[in-house]
């Protein structure tokens, strides 16, 4: 019997190398097709081998990256009929683009098919559309046969770090099984992020509308935030987003507090055998100008000097580490002023023309068996700069590469596979530029280190000691790669003055100079990378888009000559406000300890389904407090955008004065924070459960006049933003809003899921009341379609919406560039929130705190404490009643009640969730 292999890729450009990889005939024995389905489909790649020693006919066809997204149901965009609140327990589904049907040309290409080979990228996303595929595909499978060393009988893994052919031809031999545990922690963050992003975003949303859109959208879009002039704002709350803005917020704060303390220096000029070299005080600084000034005079009436000392000794610059992804992207920005955004997608292009190995790698260490001789020698091409550095290596033999890097397990580091053309297509646009660092990278690694020979002489002078340095290279090693700079230090050597002590010397001049002390530079690219590495905010696959996505959306003003990034009016006024509600949802540590988390599921060190519930759990309780108090945030932009303009004396008396003295608040509060100490407590934060607020009995409500928006209202208008709308104006925006509700859409995909396309049936929701474990497959029949979801893998059995998108990214068989973080990470993280019109005075449905306020602001106060008390005896009514139900903890309600995953129905009670 003649078995069929289907192998799946993730990108067609990858499908399209395996193929020519592995044909036992090369090119000419492959033949290419349509897909059986929809003809926008990727191509199929068909030939014929033989696989464990059987012959098999080859179809290797590819994705286009994440088969689904996940997203909200339609019925979720409607804002007048659902509450922010629902979202953290909202039913999910997941959508594909309908414009391709991936599903559908898995399912046809998989039809009768014998063993199926998955050749999804090696990290975790990749896992992760690997149970997406094996969701489609093994329904349709012939699974008569158990064939040894596969999963489920007859699902293999490829693991692989390049694509050459060579590798690609190993890994075929060392097939291995696909790992649900990565998966699982892929869908617990896309979930996370898309429940925390949406729920947070909606609220704001919908409060700026109905209270501040009148009074703020034009000074926003006037200032350029949020998209630009004339644009509509973007505002986004992000879970990841929010701390990569606070690394730059801190800095700019400790700039701005930073007081300039003045210091003297003295030197003195003094004559070695003819040559005057300036010596510096080894005291180091003066702080008082007195004692300063009394010391230079003494030394200037001292006119000769004894060379005390002269100290040697050789120094070396170490060769650098292999390049992983962080390195790569701060080496991009520093030394080519490319965006880590640009230089993520560039060195992916780079590695789907098999230029270079897989870009998103944790790894700085080669492994044993890794070909260091092979990648130099296809460096010495003579057309090539580094040619020369390269076949020097090869003739005086290579250094071995430093032992002190890491090898975390996921691939090896970023390494040149073969050399490129400048005319090719990945070479455009800075990919030749970005190819030609890296290829330097590598074979500094492998270089000797530079060595340098360097003194120091100590001259007395009176009773005082003045010091001066020299420094040669004496192997310029590494640093020859690309010529780097080693220039000398010191006009002369010092080593020849090292038999000379006693000498006395002549002291030409003294001076002093004064300085003052400066404050740190704010944050480079390179500088954000590095932070957010140690903290652990995103992954080497997200890290490059959250920078860019805190640029694109006026967070940040990005310098283009120096790369460094200054905080807007706009995300200072984000960062200060949410300071002021929850420090907590700003700060790395408590998304690092998320990703901590997500971590422990991929090692299979927690439950997908613990993490969720324990992390929405908590996030909810901060949303209800958030709600209460988010009217700050919106003070807060009054008040820097107040500052923008230089309105200093609208800020001196009544509510905007107290407004300005909690911007200075927020500020100290960025300011005592210290990254140290985050670091310190990184692996011991945990999230507080006790901490946050509790469901209004009455629900959220939006609309309601709250004195706490009054006070924010009035505090805006003092600031010179105008009065709020009248009634009469809210009332024809609402109408406004009616009118045009069926053509927005408040999730974050490009347009409303639809049916299905008139080629397949339509979809229908199914639901189960439990998941059995893997390796069971559950087949669920939709109108004469099977449609498989792997129980506890990527898909559990769901609602599939079919996203009628001409323009998505998935449009074609072409596409290589459909992947990034996640779309559901996508999704959240560019959750618009603000999405205002010149009016700005959408009206919607109420739906949120009726005691949002500002605590410090003493009119409001007393308000608040009456509404308190009034809510404590709701909630304490509420406790009784729930008492005598004898309603369940959370914790202990069924499965089928609780936090729904993928697409499974989730029959929700009210006091369920409090």
């Amino acid at each position: 019997m003649e078995a069929t292999v289907l192998m799946v890729a993730e990108k067609p450009s990858i499908a399209d190398s395996l193929a020519k990889a592995l044909c036992p005939t090369g090119p000419q024995g492959i033949r290419k097709r349509g897909s059986l389905g929809n003809k926008r489909a990727p191509q199929v790649h068909e030939y014929a081998g033989t696989f464990l020693g059987q012959s098999a006919k080859f179809k290797v066809t590819a994705v286009t990256g994440h088969v689904y997204s996940l997203n909200f149901p339609a019925e979720y965009n409607d804002r007048q009929k659902t509450t922010p609140d629902e979202l953290f327990h909202a039913r999910t589904v997941h959508e594909y683009d309908a414009s391709n049907n991936i599903p559908e040309h898995l399912r046809l290409e998989a039809n009768g098919a014998h063993v199926l080979v998955l050749w999804l990228d090696c990290d975790r996303e990749g896992e992760n559309i690997c149970f997406e595929v094996m969701g489609e595909a093994l329904p349709q499978m012939n699974r008569n046969i158990d064939w040894p060393g596969s999963y489920q009988g007859c699902v293999f893994r490829a693991h692989f770090s390049s694509l050459a052919p060579g590798d690609l031809q190993q890994a075929m031999h060392n097939l291995v099984h696909p790992d649900i545990n990565q998966s699982h922690s892929v869908d617990c963050r896309q979930e996370i992020d898309l429940r925390l992003g949406c729920a947070f975003s909606r609220l704001l949303t919908q409060y700026f509308r109905k209270h501040f859109g009148a009074q703020l959208t034009e000074a926003i879009l006037g200032a350029g935030g949020g998209g630009g002039r004339g644009r509509a704002v973007q505002v986004t709350y992000g879970p990841c987003q929010f701390p990569t803005l606070w690394f730059c917020v801190k800095r700019h704060c400790d700039i701005e507090a930073f007081v300039p303390t003045p210091y003297w220096t003295l030197s003195a000029d003094i004559d070695f055998g003819g040559q005057t070299l300036t010596c510096g005080r080894s005291g180091g600084e003066f702080w008082a100008q007195e004692e300063a000034d009394a010391k230079v005079a003494g030394i200037r009436s001292v006119g000769n000097a004894t060379l005390q000392s002269v100290r040697t000794w050789r120094s070396r610059l170490d060769r650098p580490l292999p390049l992983n992804t962080v390195a790569m992207l701060r080496m991009a920005s520093e030394e080519l002023r490319i965006g880590p955004g640009q230089a993520m997608h560039l060195a992916e292009q780079l590695y789907l023309e098999g230029a270079l190995s897989y870009p998103r790698t944790e790894t700085d260490k080669y492994p044993e068996a890794f070909d260091l001789q092979g990648t130099v020698r296809t460096l010495s091409n003579a057309s090539a700069p580094f040619a020369g550095a390269a076949g020097n290596l090869l003739r005086t033999g290579l250094t071995p590469p430093r032992g002190d890097g890491v090898d975390v397990g996921d691939h090896p580091p970023i390494t040149p596979m073969k050399m490129l053309s400048a005319s090719s297509r990945s070479a455009q646009g800075g990919g030749f530029e970005l190819f030609h660092a890296i290829c330097s990278h590598f074979l500094a690694t492998v270089s000797p280190d530079a060595m340098f020979e360097e003194a120091q002489a100590n001259v007395q002078v009176g009773d005082e000691v003045f010091t001066t340095k020299s420094s040669r290279c004496v192997l310029r090693g590494w640093l020859e790669v690309d010529d780097r700079d080693t220039s000398d230090e010191g006009p002369i050597d010092l080593r020849t003055w090292a038999s000379r002590e006693g000498a006395q010397l002549t002291v030409a001049n003294a001076r002093l100079s004064q300085h003052h002390t400066r404050p740190p530079p704010h944050l480079s690219e390179s500088d954000l990378l590095e932070l957010m590495d140690k903290h652990g905010i995103g992954t080497d696959a997200s890290m490059a888009q959250h920078v860019s996505n805190v640029q694109s959306r006026g967070y940040v003003l990005l310098d283009e000559d120096t790369r460094r990034m200054v905080p807007s009016a706009l995300g200072l006024a984000l960062a200060h406000g949410f300071a002021l509600v929850d420090h907590g949802l700003l700060l790395p540590s408590v998304r690092a300890r998320i990703e901590n988390e997500c971590t422990n599921v991929a090692k299979g060190q927690a439950t997908k389904e613990a993490v969720l519930a324990r992390t929405i759990r908590i996030f909810e309780r901060k949303f209800y407090n958030f709600a209460q108090h988010m009217d700050r945030v919106f003070l807060m932009l009054g008040v820097a955008y107040s500052r923008e303009r230089g309105s200093g004396n609208a800020m001196r008396g009544g509510a905007a004065g107290e407004a300005s003295q909690l911007w200075q608040q927020a500020q100290q509060m960025q300011i005592a924070v210290h990254l140290e100490d985050l670091l310190r407590e990184r692996e011991r934060v945990e999230l507080a459960e006790e901490e946050g607020g509790e469901r209004p009995p009455e629900g959220l409500r939006i609309d309601e006049q709250t004195p706490a928006v009054q006070v924010v209202q009035q505090a805006l208008a003092e600031l010179g933003f105008g009065q709020p709308a009248t009634p009469q104006a809210a009332s024809k925006a609402k109408a406004k809003a009616k009118a045009t509700a069926t053509s927005s859409s408040t999730t974050s995909s490009s347009s409303s899921p639809s049916s299905y396309p008139s080629s397949s049936a339509p979809p229908s929701t199914l639901t189960t009341s439990s998941s059995p474990p893997l390796p069971t497959t559950t087949r669920h029949l939709q109108n004469g379609s099977a449609f498989a979801r792997h129980q506890g893998g990527a898909l559990a059995p769901g609602t599939l919406i079919a996203n009628n998108n001409n323009n998505s990214n998935n449009n074609s068989n072409n596409n290589d560039n459909n992947r990034g973080p996640s779309q559901a990470q996508g999704r959240a993280e560019g959750y618009p929130i603000a999405n205002f019109s010149s009016s700005g005075q959408q009206s919607t449905r109420t739906t949120t705190s009726s005691t949002a306020g500002l605590s410090s602001l003493s009119p409001l106060e007393r308000q608040r404490a009456q509404e308190r008390s009034g809510l404590n005896q709701s909630h304490q009514q509420q406790h009784q009643q729930d008492q005598q139900q004898q309603r369940p903890p959370w914790s202990q309600i069924n499965s089928q009640q609780k936090l729904h995953e993928g697409g499974q129905s989730c029959p929700f009670e009210r006091a369920a969730y409090r």
